[in-house]
């Protein structure tokens, strides 16, 4: 028996279509009712706009998070909250930029957002220090999930033979030889070794225990 269209059903395929192609711009309410083989007008029944897709997605999202249970102290939970975030957003395509272009509407993503600012405030962080604490945190996850996914798109380039960027980088190379920046030619190298989830949370682990002064 066909499954009914409902909300949960578009949201799958507009999940599906993002995993054929990552380009969260070109998703579009078009395309989810071509993806689902019905008339585009039914979505609209269940889903008011693109925007409302979008919130919908990031409530999946969100659904999916599983909190860690409590550390021995406060920086353990954080440090685990944050490496539970880092698994759930590269568990899903166009994840961070889904996050970024809704708002925060949803219950889970707003309980989950008040134990992680309570678990400071009860180690004796203020209300002030604890919300901007976990906006650095996910400003950190975020930017480097979204720098992550931009040099990736750039290296596709590279491979797929764009000749402009495949000079820019020689070019890079060169001047960082040629004026011996060697702090820069090392930093390249181990970027080039370290893998991005234990770069991440060597980043973080340098950003929580610098929160020691504070408390």
């Amino acid at each position: 028996m066909e499954e009914k269209l409902s909300k949960e059903k578009i949201v799958r395929a507009a999940f599906e279509l993002l995993t054929e192609n990552p380009e969260l711009e070109k998703l579009s309410m078009r395309k989810v009712a071509q993806k689902l083989d019905i008339q585009a007008p039914a979505i609209y029944w269940h889903v008011e706009n693109k925007q409302a897709l979008l919130q919908s997605m990031a409530e999946e999202i969100e659904n999916r998070f599983i909190p860690p249970e409590p550390k021995e102290n406060w920086k353990e939970t954080l440090y685990a909250y944050m490496e539970n975030y880092y698994e759930l957003y590269q568990s899903f395509p166009c994840a961070i930029e889904i996050e970024i272009q809704t708002i925060p509407s949803y219950p889970s993503r707003l309980r989950n957002l008040d134990a992680m600012l309570a678990i400071l405030h009860e180690a004796g962080f203020s209300i002030e220090l604890s919300y901007m604490t976990i906006t650095s945190l996910q400003h950190l996850l975020f930017g480097m999930l979204m720098d992550s996914s931009e040099e990736k798109k750039l290296y596709n380039k590279v491979i797929a033979g764009d000749d402009y960027l495949k000079k820019q980088i020689i070019l890079m190379k060169q001047y960082v030889q040629e004026q011996n920046l060697n702090n820069i030619s090392e930093s390249i190298q181990y970027r080039q070794k370290a893998k991005q989830k234990e770069f991440f949370m060597k980043t973080l682990r340098v950003f929580l225990n610098g929160l020691d002064a504070f408390v």
